[in-house]
Protein backbone atom coordinates (compact mmCIF):
# COMPACT_ATOMS: atom_id res chain seq x y z
CA UNK A 1 0.00 0.00 0.00
CA UNK A 2 2.81 2.40 0.93
CA UNK A 3 4.60 1.57 -2.46
CA UNK A 4 1.09 1.79 -4.33
CA UNK A 5 0.73 5.59 -2.65
CA UNK A 6 4.52 6.17 -3.38
CA UNK A 7 4.30 5.46 -7.26
CA UNK A 8 1.37 7.56 -7.33
CA UNK A 9 3.18 10.54 -6.10
CA UNK A 10 5.72 9.94 -8.29
CA UNK A 11 3.38 9.64 -11.47
CA UNK A 12 1.79 12.91 -10.84
CA UNK A 13 5.49 14.62 -9.82
CA UNK A 14 6.68 12.98 -13.19
CA UNK A 15 3.36 14.68 -14.99
CA UNK A 16 3.85 18.02 -13.08
CA UNK A 17 7.39 18.28 -13.80
CA UNK A 18 6.69 17.75 -17.58
CA UNK A 19 4.20 19.94 -17.43
CA UNK A 20 6.50 22.29 -16.08
CA UNK A 21 9.30 21.55 -18.93
CA UNK A 22 6.55 22.35 -21.53
CA UNK A 23 5.28 25.70 -19.94
CA UNK A 24 6.64 29.02 -21.67
CA UNK A 25 8.89 30.90 -19.91
CA UNK A 26 8.11 34.96 -18.99
CA UNK A 27 8.48 37.82 -20.81
CA UNK A 28 11.01 39.65 -18.97
CA UNK A 29 13.75 37.73 -17.21
CA UNK A 30 12.84 40.26 -14.12
CA UNK A 31 9.16 38.36 -14.17
CA UNK A 32 11.21 34.72 -13.68
CA UNK A 33 13.24 35.64 -10.83
CA UNK A 34 10.55 37.11 -8.92
CA UNK A 35 8.20 33.97 -10.01
CA UNK A 36 11.24 31.28 -8.70
CA UNK A 37 11.87 33.79 -5.38
CA UNK A 38 8.48 33.64 -4.60
CA UNK A 39 7.98 30.15 -4.75
CA UNK A 40 11.43 29.80 -2.75
CA UNK A 41 10.15 31.99 -0.09
CA UNK A 42 7.12 29.70 0.48
CA UNK A 43 9.45 26.20 0.46
CA UNK A 44 11.60 28.43 3.02
CA UNK A 45 8.16 29.23 4.80
CA UNK A 46 6.65 25.49 4.45
CA UNK A 47 10.36 23.96 5.36
CA UNK A 48 10.65 26.08 8.28
CA UNK A 49 7.26 25.45 10.20
CA UNK A 50 7.89 21.63 9.58
CA UNK A 51 11.92 22.29 11.32
CA UNK A 52 10.68 23.68 13.67
CA UNK A 53 8.27 20.62 14.66
CA UNK A 54 11.04 18.36 14.12
CA UNK A 55 13.60 20.07 16.23
CA UNK A 56 11.59 20.09 19.52
CA UNK A 57 10.83 24.42 18.94
CA UNK A 58 7.38 24.15 18.28
CA UNK A 59 5.01 21.91 19.45
CA UNK A 60 3.84 18.95 17.07
CA UNK A 61 0.60 19.52 14.86
CA UNK A 62 0.26 16.07 12.58
CA UNK A 63 -2.28 18.03 10.64
CA UNK A 64 -0.06 21.39 10.11
CA UNK A 65 3.25 19.09 9.51
CA UNK A 66 1.18 17.48 7.05
CA UNK A 67 -0.17 20.42 5.26
CA UNK A 68 3.51 22.26 5.27
CA UNK A 69 4.39 19.26 3.29
CA UNK A 70 2.27 18.38 0.90
CA UNK A 71 2.36 22.26 0.31
CA UNK A 72 6.40 21.82 -0.18
CA UNK A 73 5.90 18.93 -2.78
CA UNK A 74 3.58 21.45 -4.86
CA UNK A 75 5.76 24.08 -4.76
CA UNK A 76 9.31 22.87 -5.84
CA UNK A 77 8.16 22.44 -9.57
CA UNK A 78 6.79 25.58 -9.10
CA UNK A 79 10.09 27.10 -8.11
CA UNK A 80 12.15 25.23 -10.83
CA UNK A 81 9.95 27.03 -13.66
CA UNK A 82 11.34 30.07 -12.53
CA UNK A 83 14.78 29.16 -13.38
CA UNK A 84 14.19 27.94 -16.78
CA UNK A 85 15.09 31.30 -18.78
CA UNK A 86 18.72 31.17 -19.35
CA UNK A 87 18.71 34.88 -18.95
CA UNK A 88 16.91 35.07 -15.72
CA UNK A 89 20.81 34.55 -14.47
CA UNK A 90 21.15 38.23 -13.83
CA UNK A 91 19.57 40.84 -11.72
CA UNK A 92 18.37 40.49 -8.54
CA UNK A 93 19.53 37.28 -7.38
CA UNK A 94 21.49 34.72 -5.76
CA UNK A 95 21.14 32.35 -8.49
CA UNK A 96 25.20 31.17 -9.57
CA UNK A 97 25.34 30.55 -13.25
CA UNK A 98 26.08 27.13 -12.83
CA UNK A 99 22.11 26.63 -12.66
CA UNK A 100 22.76 27.19 -16.64
CA UNK A 101 26.15 25.89 -16.93
CA UNK A 102 25.49 22.84 -15.14
CA UNK A 103 21.93 22.15 -16.02
CA UNK A 104 21.66 18.73 -16.00
CA UNK A 105 22.96 18.22 -12.84
CA UNK A 106 20.82 21.64 -11.24
CA UNK A 107 17.88 19.45 -13.07
CA UNK A 108 18.92 16.50 -11.15
CA UNK A 109 19.26 18.08 -7.67
CA UNK A 110 15.84 19.63 -7.92
CA UNK A 111 14.52 16.84 -9.03
CA UNK A 112 15.90 14.24 -5.88
CA UNK A 113 14.57 17.25 -4.08
CA UNK A 114 10.93 16.57 -5.56
CA UNK A 115 11.36 13.05 -4.89
CA UNK A 116 12.29 13.55 -1.29
CA UNK A 117 9.17 16.09 -0.43
CA UNK A 118 6.67 14.01 -1.98
CA UNK A 119 8.05 11.05 0.07
CA UNK A 120 7.81 13.09 2.95
CA UNK A 121 4.11 14.36 1.95
CA UNK A 122 3.27 10.42 1.92
CA UNK A 123 4.95 9.02 5.53
CA UNK A 124 3.62 12.72 6.94
CA UNK A 125 0.15 10.78 6.03
CA UNK A 126 0.97 7.92 7.78
CA UNK A 127 1.93 9.48 10.94
CA UNK A 128 5.22 7.85 12.44
CA UNK A 129 6.95 10.83 13.07
CA UNK A 130 10.51 8.80 13.44
CA UNK A 131 10.01 7.96 9.63
CA UNK A 132 8.63 11.46 9.42
CA UNK A 133 11.84 12.80 10.98
CA UNK A 134 14.24 10.51 8.78
CA UNK A 135 12.27 11.83 5.48
CA UNK A 136 12.45 15.38 6.31
CA UNK A 137 16.09 15.02 7.29
CA UNK A 138 16.85 13.55 3.86
CA UNK A 139 14.92 16.43 1.68
CA UNK A 140 16.81 19.16 3.80
CA UNK A 141 20.08 17.24 3.51
CA UNK A 142 19.05 17.66 -0.76
CA UNK A 143 17.64 21.27 -0.12
CA UNK A 144 21.55 22.45 1.44
CA UNK A 145 23.19 20.65 -0.98
CA UNK A 146 21.71 22.54 -3.99
CA UNK A 147 21.81 25.93 -1.84
CA UNK A 148 25.80 24.93 -1.40
CA UNK A 149 26.46 24.11 -5.50
CA UNK A 150 24.06 27.27 -6.80
CA UNK A 151 23.12 29.58 -4.75
CA UNK A 152 25.57 32.76 -4.43
CA UNK A 153 25.82 33.62 -0.21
Amino acid sequence: MFWSKTLKLAGLTSLMMFTTAQAATFDKPETDIKYRQSALTMIAINFSDMADMVKGKKEWNDETFQLRSEQLAQLIPMAQHGFSASDSQTGDTKAKAAIWTDADGFAAKFSQFNKDALYLATVAKEGNRGQIKKAFGQTAKNCKSCHSDYKLK
